[in-house]
């Protein structure tokens, strides 16, 4: 019995009964009040509470189980899809990489002088592809004879009623190919390592940069040469831009010493070696922060591929390399503001030491042609007033000349005026003529609409007089027919009653009377009789009558009536924004063309 089954048997008994039992065993069996303890049925009771508490445990961690396995699964779900989508986008890296590769070795990436390059490029890649389908024949293939040696020798034994054959043989042969297999697993990864360490320029690549950055540094320290070369009438200008360049670079040396503090005691892998760090950020890398639960998913995979790391460790360095980034990242961004503002500083001092050179020869050049131009103006005065002369002469000549291109042009004018009188008399008399003939025609036309009127109105009252004729005649004709019809109504109607008369005589002669029988009226009859008989069973085999609806199901899943529903329930069944929705819901198919109205069809 567990400790849990004995402290829930114990709680069901309180200190007076305990007390109340030892008294009952002091007295004895013999007295009236105490009664005989049955430790086989107490027994029972305590396996039986012992056997359902083993039970609810057995569920509870059967449930605790199912959701571990349902919770793993989900996990491992959703690293799959992110797996997928890695994998999807490096194939397509590679395949564009190798792409480009390929179009630039046979296409335009090589001069007519590098033809070596490129032939030793393409037997590289003919041995490497060889070196390929030969590890490929070494390595996977016996794999997979194998496995389909195995596979035949299964199918031929079952079929056999499981006689196995030579199973230390298999045996051998499948330990003897893991062994290979694993032989070739640890030469790849020697040759793995080796590859890597050939191909590891990490420090190479951080001494450079340090070294870059220093020379850079040192570079934004200086004065630029260009200030100290320009030409500059002004030394209080020159001196003043080389302050400016001093106190910028203190501000950006200031910062950076900032930026420098945070990362003492930090290395490009935050204290982890160069494989997990790699490794870390990879995984990193394979989830977007779009991703849902992104941060609990990563480090989930970081301790499936790292499991030597606790999730303390894996915190630390997470926030350690976060902290590296951004403050390597804003190392950078000072830099670039330092030489973006350095650069800006340089154009402007160099704007303005031109500025002012170009202001200082304008200077000198403006006195130079201040002399010049008081010895041009006298030489112009001379000029200006032998000029006068000229067009005052040129004046008179050209007022001659104006008075007569005036009397010429008034002459052009009379001539111009005489002939447009000649021609518009002319014009005045054709006009008349086509006047007087234009109303002899209106005339004529008008006498033979008048002749043709009448001849119509003749034909007219022809007619009217024939159609009276007709009308009295067909007037005549449907009276005759009336009165024939009314004749043979009469005479129908008379038959019909000689015929009934006939027939009442003839119902009279065979008419029955019944004689009195008070026991037959009084007695019971004989539904009444069919009525008291046991009633049979009546089995239904099929339904009274074929029904061509709809079922109630196919009434609900009609999204018009569902809508209407919800509208009514919600009172707004009557309202015009009602039967907006409702004419714009389309039912779940199209109505057949010979379903449809075609008052209502658009």
């Amino acid at each position: 019995m567990s400790s849990r089954d004995f402290c829930s048997f114990v709680a069901n008994h309180c200190s007076e009964e305990t007390e109340k039992l030892t008294q009952r065993i002091q007295v004895g069996p013999g007295h009236s009040k105490c009664k005989v303890v049955q430790y086989e049925q107490l027994r029972d009771m305590l396996e039986a509470k012992r056997l359902s508490s083993q039970r609810s445990q057995q569920k509870v961690q059967k449930l605790l189980d199912a959701a571990q396995a349902n919770k793993e699964g989900s996990v491992l779900r959703l690293h799959r899809q992110v797996w997928l989508q890695e994998h999807l986008r490096l194939n397509i890296a590679s395949h564009k990489t190798e792409k480009d590769l390929r179009r630039f070795l046979h296409g335009a990436g090589f001069k007519e002088e590098d033809t070596d390059i490129l032939s030793q490029l393409q037997e590289y890649e003919l041995d490497l592809e060889q070196e390929h389908d030969k590890f490929r024949l070494t390595t996977v293939e016996p794999v997979y004879q194998l496995r389909d040696d195995l596979q035949y020798r299964l199918a031929s034994q079952c079929s056999k009623a499981n006689d196995i054959s030579e199973p230390e043989k298999v045996l051998q042969q499948v330990l003897s190919v893991r062994q290979q297999q694993e032989e070739v697993m640890d030469r790849m990864q020697c040759e793995y390592v080796s590859l890597e360490e050939d191909t590891s320029i990490t420090e190479l690549k951080e001494n450079l940069l340090s070294a870059a950055m220093e020379d850079q540094i040192t570079y934004f320290e200086n004065v630029p040469n260009e200030i100290f070369t320009a030409d500059c009438p002004y030394p209080d200008l020159r001196s003043d831009l080389i302050h400016s360049f001093h106190s910028l670079t203190e501000k950006y040396k200031l910062r950076l010493a900032i930026v420098e503090t945070r990362l003492q005691g930090l290395d490009r892998n935050c204290g982890w070696n160069a494989a997990d760090h790699e490794c870390f950020q990879h995984i990193i890398s394979q989830y977007s922060p779009c991703l849902r639960n992104q941060r609990s998913l990563y480090i989930d995979m970081v301790q499936r591929m790292l499991p030597h790391v606790t999730k303390q460790e894996l915190s630390a360095h997470e926030r350690w390399s976060d902290w590296y980034h951004f403050s390597t990242t804003q190392k950078n961004l000072v830099l670039q503001g330092w030489q973006r503002d350095r650069s800006e500083l340089l154009l402007r001092a160099l704007s303005m030491l031109e500025d002012c050179r170009i202001s200082h020869i304008q200077q000198q050049e403006l006195q130079k042609q201040r002399s010049h131009q008081q010895n041009i103006c006298l030489k112009l005065r001379a000029k200006l007033q032998q000029w006068r002369i000229q067009q005052e002469e040129a004046a008179e000549l050209e007022a001659t000349l104006t008075v007569y291109r005036y009397e010429e042009e008034e002459e052009r004018l009379r001539k111009e005026q005489l002939r447009e009188k000649t021609r518009r008399a002319q014009l005045k008399q054709q006009i008349n003529r086509f006047h007087a003939e234009k109303q002899w025609k209106q005339e004529q036309q008008i006498k033979k609409d008048m002749e043709r009127l009448a001849e119509l109105r003749r034909e007219i009252q022809e007619q009217v007089q024939i159609d009276k004729e007709r009308v009295k005649f067909r007037k005549e004709q449907f009276q005759e027919k009336l009165q024939m019809r009314n004749a043979k109504e009469k005479q129908k109607q008379k038959d019909d009653k000689e015929k009934e008369e006939r027939l009442q005589a003839l119902r009279n002669q065979v008419s029955k009377v019944a004689e009195a029988n008070p026991e037959r009226m009084m007695g019971n009859t004989v539904a009444w009789r069919v009525r008291q008989q046991p009633e049979e069973v009546f089995t239904l085999q099929r339904p009274l009558y074929q029904l061509n609806t709809y079922t109630d199901k196919q009434i609900v899943s009609d999204p018009r009536v569902r809508i209407e529903q919800a509208l009514r329930t919600a009172g707004l069944h009557n309202t015009p924004y009602a039967r907006q929705i409702l004419s714009e819901v389309q039912p779940l198919k199209p109505p057949r063309r010979d379903m449809e109205s075609a008052t209502f069809r658009s």
